[in-house]
């Protein structure tokens, strides 16, 4: 670890998007660390001048989620970044969350490839019913780190940038919206890749980011279960039938219970 440590901060977005987003274009214009914005556009570009010097903004035309990632971990690393918290452009961050994320990576000495936090909805819940209360790391590719992995949202992640170039990982473009093949799991592969690559992710019992309760995971479609099989046939290989099965009946059972809510709500009044 050198004598500081920079958090860098990566940034998706498509048509500006970003820019609809007041709270956290303004959150971007007062960071400390170093911000990269890819901007995937037909029509509308930004500009950098918008922001402050520690803004780089990269208009593109090319489509897909992991590609944009892949960018902004290109351009942050030039930019000395030690680690990146990766962001959609619909989300805003938690400043004494951040600044805590900061202090215990500081604190572990920057060893894990990658950092994994809570995640916040915008209703003031916590993104999963349950979280851990302490931190803990998975390590190698037992089945339990496997199954683990599986339940990392993207907006929970901190990447080590120097294990990733020290590996020459990236993300798969075949996976992540946009791509055009697989409209998920971008993350899920990362964080398995970084495993398979004897790297160690450790969770971090603190909230960074709040996101909208919807997201592309959210909904359950033909496209959805297919990139989920895709994912799982990658990282379980055959038993990833098995894994997936259990994923899917779990997943039919879960949405039943969901549409039955307002029958049982309206037969009690």
């Amino acid at each position: 670890m050198k004598s500081r440590m920079t958090l860098g901060f990566a940034v998706a977005t498509m048509e500006a998007g970003l820019l609809n987003n007041e709270k956290f274009v303004c959150q971007i214009s007062n960071l400390k660390g170093p911000v990269v914005v890819v901007n995937q556009y037909r029509e509308k570009a930004m500009d950098s001048a918008m922001f402050g010097s520690h803004v780089k903004v990269l208009n593109v035309r090319d489509r897909g989620l992991s590609l944009s990632r892949n960018l902004a971990m290109n351009a942050l690393a030039e930019m000395d970044a030690d680690f990146v918290v990766v962001c959609d452009d619909d989300i805003h961050l938690i400043p004494e969350g951040i600044q805590e994320a900061h202090d215990l990576i500081w604190q572990d000495g920057g060893q894990a490839a990658l950092y994994f936090t809570r995640l916040q909805k915008t209703t003031g819940e916590p993104w999963r019913a349950r979280y851990e209360e302490e931190t803990f790391s998975l390590r190698g590719l037992s089945f339990k780190s496997k199954r683990r992995l599986q339940t990392i949202n993207s907006m929970e992640q901190i990447y080590s940038l120097r294990f990733l170039q020290m590996k020459g990982l990236g993300f798969n473009t075949d996976f992540g919206a946009g791509s055009g093949r697989y409209q998920m799991g971008e993350e899920t592969l990362m964080s398995w890749s970084i495993l398979a690559e004897g790297g160690t992710l450790t969770y971090l019992p603190v909230a960074c980011r709040v996101h909208p309760p919807l997201c592309s995971g959210s909904t359950y479609s033909a496209a959805l279960m297919r990139a989920i099989f895709a994912v799982h046939r990658k990282i379980f290989g055959l038993f990833g039938f098995v894994t997936f099965s259990v994923f899917f009946v779990k997943s039919v059972f879960r949405e039943l219970a969901r549409a039955s809510r307002p029958l049982i709500q309206l037969t009690s009044e």
